[in-house]
């Protein structure tokens, strides 16, 4: 009888982010698709002549190759897991003591985790449903293996290296240990994570591994925008997947799904915005999970086109219809847009906090009587410091038993009111407002500026701002009524008197106007006209 064996990395982060060289964290990414998945053949661009150059990185499929023979099978390989099939229990366990200990020696700080399940011994080799029961096992007992290395303590090494004064693993230098270059790494980098961009987006980006490509010497503006987009509901969607053969399919098609998305985002993009070259930096891109860096001035629209390219293409796709049904997938987003010299690593993560956050919106709408599913959110923030940093914001504060909301994001991508009766703005109501203000010749930025401190001054001073400069702050008030609507009231600000709310609609858009860039002549960057 079969022995299955469910491959997978605990701490992914903290191996991929460990430092702070950006060339090390894509290296680390790669490492972990080479440990724990299948890297040729089903669509994957890689060939076993080329892995093989690379002989100082542990591969799976080529370690099973080499010791294995044919006495193994990939039921499934994806997203940093892997299921295989062997044949006979020894191979299994066999298996699990050589490689563990292969991978271990070549990346001592790497939590590897392999569970086995025999179906012999479950009971469950003629079971109807055999597969989902396999996988839902190995899964288990693969939590509690990694609840027993948590339990017990944090482990700083697993005694196959050397360690320094602090009990911690020893830095190994070149000269003791042979390892790849900075420049082997580069030449790894570009060829498995950076080749498949290039070759699909051609001249449309340029696609670097170095942040201080980002550093601008004309206007000062040097930030970065990292993107973190993960899909909606997915382990609910896997879960209910019955075969290896349909997960196999459907893990796939959402690859592809999600690499069409960015390649057609960035593409549409790059035809509308005034930019001489529009950089890219693609961090991880497995599955359902995107993190990407781009300049910041391009990050909020490049990240919504994303998400919406996402839930358009899903429609079309006849093996993703046949697991989700009727519908779409859906996806969320976080923006950081910091300093291209902040810690990489906090930025990844207040990107994936932003991101998490977005989610928290899919709860507290309803869904609308039109087909629309309203589950795509997205978020940002404009980190400045790090002292600020992962302190949330309230949605509102109370003010006389009034709500008052300072932030109309996280907005929705698929919503088709511009502003939804609930108090949900989309994206595209934001969007509108930023190319207006864009064009709009009599709006002087000094009063976007002072507008901007009267904010929190409360909703008196707010408004008496707004009274003293009513000659020139009319042409931002006609505009922004014009484009919402009745919405809107004359101070600019949305009055919800059945609860009491108040709701700032300028915030947002003034704290993102100067990380947004304008775009060529003719084309507003605005979708198809919706009615409110």
């Amino acid at each position: 009888m079969a022995v299955y064996a469910y491959i997978d990395v605990s701490q992914k982060q903290e191996y991929i982010y460990k430092n702070n060289k950006l060339v090390d964290n894509l290296y680390h990414s790669f490492v972990i698709k080479a440990v724990t998945e299948k890297l040729t053949g089903d669509g994957n661009p890689s060939d076993k002549e080329s892995l093989a150059e690379l002989r100082d990185i542990v591969f799976l499929e080529k370690y099973l190759d080499e010791n294995f023979s044919q006495q193994y099978v990939f039921e499934y390989s994806g997203g940093g897991n892997s299921i295989i099939r062997f044949e006979t229990k020894e191979d299994a366990i066999r298996f699990v003591k050589e490689y563990s200990f292969k991978v271990l020696e070549a990346y001592p700080d790497l939590e590897l985790y392999i569970s086995l399940i025999d179906e012999e011994k479950e009971g469950i080799a003629e079971q109807a449903d055999k597969d989902g029961k396999i996988r839902r096992l190995l899964a288990q007992k693969a939590d509690e293996l990694k609840e027993k290395r948590r339990s017990r303590f944090k482990r700083w090494s697993y005694g196959v290296e050397v360690i320094d004064e602090n009990g911690q693993a020893k830095q190994i230098k070149s000269d003791d240990r042979k390892k790849d270059t900075d420049e082997q790494r580069k030449k790894i980098i570009r060829k498995y994570l950076f080749e498949k961009f290039e070759n699909a987006l051609g001249n449309a980006v340029k696609v670097t591994e170095k942040l201080n490509d980002y550093k601008k010497e004309k206007d000062g503006k040097s930030y970065i925008g990292v993107i973190a987009i993960d899909g909606n509901h997915m382990g609910h969607i896997v879960n209910s997947i019955v075969s290896f053969e349909v997960l196999r399919n459907f893990s796939e098609a959402v690859e592809k799904t999600y690499f069409n998305a960015i390649v057609a985002a960035l593409q549409e993009y790059r035809n509308k915005v005034e930019a001489e070259d529009l950089l890219l930096t693609p961090v991880l891109q497995s599955g359902d999970d995107i993190c990407l860096i781009v300049e910041a001035e391009h990050a909020i629209a490049i990240a919504a086109g994303i998400i919406k390219k996402i839930a358009e293409n899903s429609c079309d796709q006849q093996v993703l219809q046949k697991v989700i049904g009727s519908g779409y997938l859906t996806a969320c987003g976080g923006v950081a847009i910091a300093r291209y010299s902040y810690p990489f690593f906090e930025a990844v993560k207040i990107a994936e906090s932003l991101c998490h956050r977005a989610k928290e919106n899919i709860y507290l709408v309803k869904t609308m009587e039109e087909e629309r599913q309203r589950k795509c959110f997205l978020h940002w923030e404009v980190v400045q410091s790090q002292v600020t940093t992962g302190i949330p914001y309230e949605s509102y504060v109370k003010d006389r038993n009034i709500q008052v909301r300072f932030h109309i994001k996280p907005l929705c991508i698929d919503q088709t009111d511009l502003v939804h009766k609930d108090g949900i703005f989309s994206y595209e109501a934001f969007n509108r407002l930023v190319r207006a203000i864009q064009k709009e010749k009599k709006i002087s930025s000094s009063l976007l500026e002072n507008l901007k401190k009267q904010m929190y001054e409360g909703i008196e001073v707010y408004c008496l701002f707004l009274e003293i400069n009513n000659q020139e702050s009319k042409f931002l008030k006609n505009l922004i009524i014009d484009i919402l609507s009745k919405n809107v009231d004359q101070y600019m600000t949305m009055v919800k008197k059945d609860v009491g709310q108040v709701i700032y609609i300028l915030n947002d858009v003034l704290e993102a106007l100067p990380f947004i860039a304008k775009l060529k002549e003719g084309s507003d960057g605005t979708g198809e006209k919706i009615s409110n």
